[in-house]
């Protein structure tokens, strides 16, 4: 660059040793009408640093966006949460509706770990 030689930090490909792992492996407990909670597993590595996760309509439409350091998290219950992008007070669920769940676990590097993408229906 301008003749002069630029050294960077050795790049990991992270994507082949470790590649992002996709299912649908989570638990929702609708006890609370209207306020499921979602609990999941862990990774197995143990290089989670925080989980994000999306509640979303049919249409894909934000409702609710939030990271969690622990492996749970109820819709509308900001209790254990770290950060929250959600701008508005997200709306109530509907009973007997379908949303989406979608979780990330994120390393310290930043590197998605898993992500968890499930379609449940409000009871």
């Amino acid at each position: 660059m301008n003749d002069e030689i630029k050294m960077s930090n050795p790049i990991r490909i992270k994507h082949v040793l470790k590649p992002t792992v996709w299912t649908e492996d989570v638990s929702i407990d609708h006890t609370q009408t209207g306020m499921p909670i979602f609990n999941w597993i862990n990774n197995e590595f143990g290089d989670n640093a925080i989980y994000f996760q999306v509640v979303s309509d049919s249409q894909n439409s934000l409702l609710s966006g939030t990271y969690t350091n622990e492996n749970q998290f109820q819709y509308y219950n900001t209790s254990n949460v770290v950060l929250n992008i959600t701008t508005q007070t997200p709306p109530e669920l509907i009973i007997g509706t379908s949303y989406n769940f979608t979780l990330m676990d994120v390393s310290e590097d930043n590197w998605v770990n898993s992500v968890i993408q499930k379609i449940f229906e409000v009871q």
